[in-house]
């Protein structure tokens, strides 16, 4: 009985291990990108694993009692290495060729049914070990549980603040900071494709200093934000169960507790300038408590692997990944749909709320620094351009187009302002669109592919800022690295001060 319920616990623990990964990453994945506690999540899950477990467990109960158990069993070797191996696919570090899985599928068929008729004692050996291996799963199921457990009960630091910062003089320099989440420069500048016209991009391009040669520091948010911050490459980072965010960086390789006072906000608060801050996917507001006046961090996105979303109830926590798991098997095509529009739907709450609240605190802010990051033109789809709505289905075009419109608002608002003229803006990509990331995941639309060539990637992202008092287009050609705009920054703290 004992080792049933260990192989029933393992089976449930393996084959939904892509629902649950980032909420137990060593790492603290969901720490990270959660705003709010993950309790709901992390029952949901455990919920999840007892119906899975419950349902193996009755049907090996059910088939060990046919007299055909003997050759079931076969029948089982053969498939669940299959079907867990083709479930976890999304989790291998490395790209998988399509080609490979039914290729192995095969083979191992073959090879099991070589043994069972040739070589049964080997056969029966290999069952055993198979047998073994299930049950030793549970061992991985008992962590995964603990780790659940720990994630229930996080709490996170606040996610929201204001301070209040007097009016400055409107001579005052200000500089605000955009950073349009994967904004690459290919399909918005140099090789833009002729359904998207970006007027707004456009009419900043001409008043402003556009770098067309730029390298990046870092293919995820994760990487290339800290590291403009510090003005150093960051390879990981971390926030760990007590909110404290640590790094790891090219020229210490060793985890560090990130350093706020050296950082370029940290710096802006020793000079006197006013912060505020409006970011997506990172956790802004536990890192920068003591250098921002203003801040508000957000993010509604389900993570790559399916796992339930933060805005869902607790029913359909526990009722949707349950359903992909069928799906994926029963019909797969259904499946892929489904995953590409739950996380689509997230997305769009995602960006709905970063644009109202970058939107408003442009609007308001007295801040001398005022720093926004949009979680668009990332995908997944979450803009239709054709009807000027939030939509799933789309493509990254759509949120080229969308970024325009959020951008063209918030020229609106700034240019209103008297204090525009003394305003130095910078739009950037934090890295390119990643087509090699997205490219085999739910989601990515027949236009991705022809925009993209078949996938193929440029590593430029947009690197594009307005001076104040700037007037006519300029461009760099030369090589830039993305990690220019920290000292740029830099630079324009100084003037912020007054120094």
């Amino acid at each position: 009985m004992v080792k049933r319920i260990a192989q029933a616990w393992g089976f449930a623990s393996i084959s939904l291990l892509p629902s649950y990964v980032d909420l137990t990453s060593s790492l603290g994945d969901a720490r990270m990108h959660a705003p709010g506690p993950l309790t709901r999540l992390a029952l949901a899950q455990v919920v999840d694993m007892a119906i899975v477990g419950l349902v193996f467990a009755g049907l090996m109960a059910l088939l060990r009692s046919l007299k055909t158990w003997a050759r079931i069993r076969w029948v089982l070797m053969g498939l669940l290495p299959i079907f867990l191996w083709v479930r976890n696919l999304s989790l291998v570090p490395f790209h998988v060729p399509a080609a490979v899985t039914p290729v192995l599928s095969l083979a191992w068929m073959a090879a099991l049914a070589f043994l069972v008729f040739r070589e049964p004692a080997i056969a029966s050996w290999l069952c055993h070990f198979g047998s073994a291996v299930l049950t030793g799963f549970a061992v991985f199921a008992m962590v995964v549980t603990w780790q659940l457990g720990y994630a229930a009960l996080w709490r996170p630091a606040p996610q929201a603040w204001t301070h209040p910062i007097p009016a400055p003089p409107i001579t005052k320099p200000r500089l605000v900071w955009i950073v349009f989440d994967e904004l690459a420069y290919r399909p918005t500048f140099e090789a833009r494709d002729p359904s998207v016209a970006l007027p707004n991009f456009e009419r900043l391009r001409s008043q402003g200093t556009l770098y067309t040669q730029v390298t990046p520091i870092g293919n995820r948010t994760i990487l290339a934000i800290p590291g403009l911050f510090l003005g150093h490459m960051v390879e990981s980072s971390v926030l760990t169960a007590d909110n404290r965010y640590l790094v790891r960086t090219a020229d210490s390789p060793g985890w560090q507790p990130f350093d706020v006072n050296a950082s370029l906000f940290g710096q802006a608060n020793q000079h006197g300038a006013n912060v505020s801050i409006v970011g997506w996917y990172i956790a802004y507001c536990p890192i920068f408590a003591g250098a921002a006046k203003e801040c508000y961090w957000s993010n509604d996105d389900t993570e790559i692997g399916n796992p339930p979303s933060r805005n869902a109830g607790f029913a359909e926590d526990v009722w949707f990944p349950l359903r992909i798991l069928v799906e994926q098997f029963v019909w797969p095509s259904r499946a892929w749909k489904d995953n590409a529009e739950w996380n689509s739907e997230g997305h769009i709450t995602s960006v709905q709320d970063l644009s109202q609240h970058a939107l408003t605190t442009l609007e308001s802010s007295q801040a001398d620094l005022i720093f926004l990051h949009i979680p668009s033109p990332h995908p997944p789809a979450f803009w239709d351009r054709r009807t000027g709505t939030f939509a799933t289905g789309g493509s990254y075009l759509d949120g080229l187009d969308y970024s325009d419109r959020l951008l063209g608002q918030m020229l609106a608002i700034l240019e209103s302002q008297p204090r525009w003229a003394s305003t130095t803006l910078i739009v950037q990509g934090d890295h390119s669109w990643r087509t090699g990331m997205w490219r085999p995941l739910p989601g990515w639309s027949a236009e991705d592919e022809r925009v993209s060539d078949g996938g193929k990637w440029d590593p430029r992202p947009v690197l594009l800022i307005h001076t104040a008092g700037e007037q006519k287009a300029n461009t760099v050609t030369a090589p830039t690295s993305l990690m220019f705009v920290h000292d740029f920054v830099a630079e324009q703290i100084e003037s912020l001060a007054g120094k």
